[in-house]
């Protein structure tokens, strides 16, 4: 057998050490590449306490709940650490080390650079993790994989699964990788040292299996240290914030003078996303000036043309998340890399697509900065007096001619011979015209110091789209989309039906959502309307053919496959649907024809030989069964449907367990269901109840075994439904929706279990079937479950008391649950209910007097009670782990002490006020907030100047209306701009129609009691 089947058998002693998480370490023969996997002892700051409400109670109904479901968040957070084993697999070769972590996202660890002994990669001590990702937990340092939609991963710190191969080029990669649920899509990346190159390589592998256009997105964070003298090398003409919120700039010298590649030069306000865009280059990366070394990234522009910086704030703002993330290792700031060029863009992940792309990452060091890269060598180019120095940092062994030429004459030609991580220093003199300087390795470009060549010169116009015509909102529809805001997106497309009825797109766009939505016979409709009027179009076809599958009309799913599958865009999907018909219907040669069409179109798609292995193994054929397995994992060394046709094809205990062992993410129960499912659609029942009862057992499962058993073992069938009865709802959030008539028909086997109903509406809300979400809802009185209740109210919020009594029974039901007491709470303050807020606030901060959340809840009940003083004392107790970007607590301790002032100052007592004034300038850091550059103090600044007037310090007073004066004409627009009016006003410069206007601007939490001093 070739080697990568003799690695799943365990003839090959590698692949089994690792598929058996066995604890190893080896080396290849040669010495020169080597591997570890072991359990090690890692300084840990432990997260916890996963959230059971479902995640559309956290946000607006469309909001980040609605696009990470069916996920569920993590709420706590260690300020402690704790001493916890890890696995980590580490590969090196002579020149660098680079480690993985599989249980905390499979992100890479960190990379050192064994000629320096510096991490090029930075490298975290501890795992310190802290509330910033999709689900809460995040730590920082290596590099993170980001794969679905924009914000750290959800799987980001939890395990996933990986696989350790010797390949026959004697390099060693390790493969790491997981379902993104949402969008059912699969990712992975492998991760290859080479025995002879100074760089490692990542090789990004993103499956959609679906037959449903998905959300892309896809950006790989590395973290590199920070330094007084680090220089970002990241070629390009402009740059551009998150959500488009700095206008296109110039790059790197900004409109302000500032050249902002370089570190040191970023101290002004706020934490820095620039979005470098402009010119075609491949390479982009640092430099440390003072140590003449850096780090590199290389990939082709077409798969990586995305090039992101991210600065943390220089100021105290951002300084604190040294101590909140790390022990020891200091600052950092994170080269990011993506498919597209903004994070704020999403792509279409087309059905049946599977993506692949390769990048690089290296050290260099002591030829001075990078001007150019390649996956041969590193290259700079400096200027001094002797003229100009050129520099080689060789990635590999280089053995060839080295040409330079100026405006095509050559000036310069020598056969070099250099081995990975050999510096080596040309003078090539004066130049007559250096920008036409171009240097060949061999035949091939390695570098064109005229930039001007490389400037991309298409526009860059970074917006959401906008206007009315019936184009324009299907494309805001398809954005939305995109961005999984699927009920926003149907919207749209109604809307441009509702404009151009005859929109082909935008009806087949609302077929594939309504099928989504598991509605086929709304889907059928717009199906046909599309039709109607193009009866050839591809993607209506598609459409057309899904639905008419979903409703059994296996004759028209045929033929309307058949027209989609002429076009390149469907082919491939399209002939998979017709091979997973004929698989259906027992045609195995039929199914073997149209899975070869598919993979005609894309012989790197996995997709097309999952099918192929299952039509070989059917049809008798073993060896070429193991071949379509071999070529499979070969494109995809992850893939468990492969392992598991693998024991189908050879049944044994070993085999059995070397697939199920495989399976090592957080939620192996939803691969299961999912491999099971892909057999389901297929025809292999047999199949599907196999790997169900293979799988942890969870309710969902238990109900799909019931499902499938109804009618051959009905007995049986009834003990698996009495089984998920009896089964804890706890973290089950279902969400396919095959689902949908499973869980109806065990509701209408089980009418007087709420759990049915209560999973059946989970799957509707998911799909923005609110309506009957609320309906089923509606009927769940009788549940003992608190998450219920809590959902409920978030799925009403216009029955505000129907939403208090359901808070409440929620609270009733498990008051041992700090949640109960928080989602109350926050509805009384948000009804103005604040005698009860600061009640249930008291009551739970009682029962749990360390959890912040009610810390914060029961300071704003105080402050909705005028208890200023109360809420100041439990604010001084408080110790705060923030979220990036968080101030809500701050801003509590800022209105706190307001309120005492402004107070203090309608007593007269204006010494006083000046004391809480003072201190409602302060940031202390215990609450989770650092002191930003440039903080808005212009309220602050206008009732300081007022105590001094009192106090009699006129001079005083004066400059502080000045200082506010010119703040506000630094920064005329904020929540506090009508204080530089004001100040104005009182020296005189602004007459009363101004005055009156501004004052009709002041803060409405603050305006009645301002009045009284104006």
């Amino acid at each position: 057998m070739p080697n990568i089947l003799k690695r799943i058998t365990g003839s090959a002693g590698l692949g089994l050490l690792v598929m058996s998480v066995l604890l190893s370490s080896g080396c290849s023969p040669s010495s020169r590449v080597s591997y570890s996997i072991k359990k090690e002892i890692i300084t840990t700051y432990p997260f916890s306490d996963p959230d059971p409400i479902p995640v559309f109670a956290r946000s607006s109904l469309w909001g980040a709940g609605a696009k990470i479901y069916p996920y569920f968040v993590f709420n706590g957070f260690s300020q402690e650490p704790s001493q916890q084993e890890w696995t980590v697999v580490r590969l090196k070769n002579k020149y660098l080390e680079v480690s993985i972590l599989p249980e905390v996202g499979g992100k890479i660890w960190g990379a050192k650079d064994l000629k320096t002994g510096r991490e090029f990669i930075y490298t975290n001590q501890v795992l310190k993790f802290r509330e910033i990702a999709l689900r809460g937990p995040w730590t920082s340092g290596g590099i993170e994989f980001n794969f679905g939609v924009i914000g750290h991963t959800p799987a980001t710190a939890t395990p996933v699964d990986y696989y350790l191969e010797k390949r026959p080029d004697g390099s060693l990669a390790c493969t790491i990788g997981n379902y993104d649920w949402p969008s059912r899509s699969r990712w992975e990346v492998t991760i290859v040292v080479h025995p002879d190159r100074a760089y490692f390589e990542t090789r990004a592998r993103w499956t959609n299996p679906s037959s449903f256009h998905q959300s892309y997105y896809a950006w790989m964070n590395a973290a590199i240290p920070v330094a007084p003298d680090l220089h970002y090398v990241v070629p390009g003409q402009y740059f551009i914030g998150h959500d488009y919120s700095v206008p296109l700039e110039t790059w790197p010298v900004d409109g302000l003078d500032r050249d902002l590649s370089w570190y040191k030069n970023n101290a002004f306000n706020g934490a820095k996303s620039y979005f470098v865009v402009g010119t075609y280059d491949n390479f982009f990366g640092a430099y440390y000036q003072n140590s003449d070394a850096g780090y590199g990234h290389w990939a082709l522009y077409p798969d990586i043309p995305g090039k992101k910086i991210w600065i943390w704030d220089l100021s105290r703002a951002g300084e604190i998340w040294v101590n909140l993330l790390t022990d020891t290792n200091g600052q950092y700031s994170e080269p990011q890399a993506g498919r597209l060029l903004n994070q704020s863009d999403h792509g279409t992940f087309s059905p049946a697509t599977s993506d692949r792309w390769q990048e690089i990452w290296f050290p260099y060091s002591g030829i001075g900065e990078m001007t150019g890269a390649s996956p041969q060598l590193v290259l700079s180019l400096t200027n001094n007096d002797n003229g100009y120095e050129l520099g080689l940092y060789p990635l590999e062994a280089i053995n060839d001619s080295l040409i330079i030429k100026e405006d095509k004459k050559e000036i310069f030609n020598q056969k070099i011979q250099l081995r990975p991580a050999e510096k080596k220093h040309f003078q090539l003199g004066q130049l007559a015209d250096p920008d036409q300087l171009v240097i060949y390795l061999g035949q091939k470009i390695i570098h064109q110091n005229n930039q001007k060549a490389n400037e991309i010169k298409r526009p860059f116009n970074f917006h959401r789209p906008t206007g009315d015509s019936a184009e324009a909102l299907y494309l805001a529809g398809e954005l939305l989309q995109n961005e999984r805001e699927r009920a926003a997106a149907l919207e749209k497309y109604l809307q441009v039906i509702e404009k151009e009825p005859g929109h082909v797109r935008a009806l087949s766009r609302l077929a594939e959502l309504y099928l989504w939505r598991g509605q086929p016979e709304k889907a059928i409709e717009y199906g046909r309307k599309a039709l109607e009027i193009s009866m050839y179009d591809s993607g209506a076809n598609f459409s057309y053919g899904l639905a008419c599958l979903r409703l059994n009309d296996l004759t028209g799913a045929k033929e309307a496959f058949g027209w989609a599958a002429r076009s390149a865009a469907y082919a491939l999907p399209a002939n998979l649907e017709l091979a997973e018909l004929a698989l259906n219907e027992k045609d195995y040669s039929l199914a073997e024809e149209f899975t070869s069409r598919a993979a005609n179109f894309d012989q790197q798609n996995p997709l097309p030989y999952e099918l192929l292995a299952t039509v070989k193994r059917a049809q008798g054929e073993k060896q070429e069964a193991k071949k379509a397995i071999e070529k499979l994992l070969g494109l995809d060394p992850l893939n468990h449907l492969a392992r598991y046709e693998h024991y189908l094809l050879e049944p044994s205990d070993r085999q059995l367990a070397d697939f199920r062992s495989s399976i090592k993410n957080e939620f192996p129960g939803e691969t299961y269901l999912e491999l099971a499912l892909h057999y389901s659609k297929i025809g292999q029942i047999d199949r599907t109840i196999e790997l169900l009862k293979l799988a942890p057992e969870n309710p969902e499962i238990l109900t799909w075994l019931a499902f499938l058993s109804r009618k051959a073992e009905a007995e049986k069938s009834q003990a698996y439904l009495d089984r998920a009865v009896a089964a804890s709802p706890y973290l089950v959030f279902p969400f396919r929706e095959e689902s949908i008539p499973v869980v109806d028909w065990a509701a209408k086997q089980k009418p007087d279990c709420w759990k049915f109903r209560y999973y059946l509406g989970l799957i509707f809300w998911s799909k923005g079937r609110i309506e009957e979400a609320k309906d089923l809802f509606q009927t769940l009185n009788e549940a003992d479950y608190y998450p219920v209740f809590i959902a409920r109210a978030y799925l009403n919020p216009d029955q505000k008391e129907k939403a208090y009594l359901d808070f409440k029974k929620a609270n009733s039901l498990a008051p041992a649950a700090w949640r109960t007491w928080h989602h109350l709470i926050t509805f009384e303050l948000t009804n103005q209910l604040a005698d009860s807020a600061l009640k249930n606030s008291l009551a739970g901060l009682e029962k749990f007097p360390d959890n912040v959340y009610l810390q914060s809840d029961t300071v704003k009940a105080w402050l909705a009670n005028n208890q200023y003083q109360a809420a100041s004392e439990l604010l001084d107790r408080m110790n705060v782990l923030p979220y990036e970007g968080a101030s809500e607590v701050h801003n509590l301790f800022v209105r706190t002490h307001l309120h005492l002032a402004l107070n203090k100052m309608l007593e007269g007592d204006w010494t006083g006020a000046l004391k809480d004034l003072a201190r409602s300038k302060e940031y202390p850091e215990q609450l989770g907030t650092g002191r930003p550059f440039d903080p808005d103090e212009r309220l602050q600044d206008f009732l300081e100047a007022i105590c001094l007037e009192h106090l009699g310090q006129k001079e005083e007073a004066r400059n502080k209306y000045s200082n506010l004066i010119k703040y506000s004409k630094k920064y005329p627009e904020g929540p506090f701009a009508c204080f530089g009016t004001l100040a104005r006003v009182k020296l005189g410069q602004k007459n009363q129609t101004e005055f009156l206007k501004a004052k009709s601007q002041l803060p409405l939490e603050f305006k009645a009691k301002l009045e009284k001093l104006l």
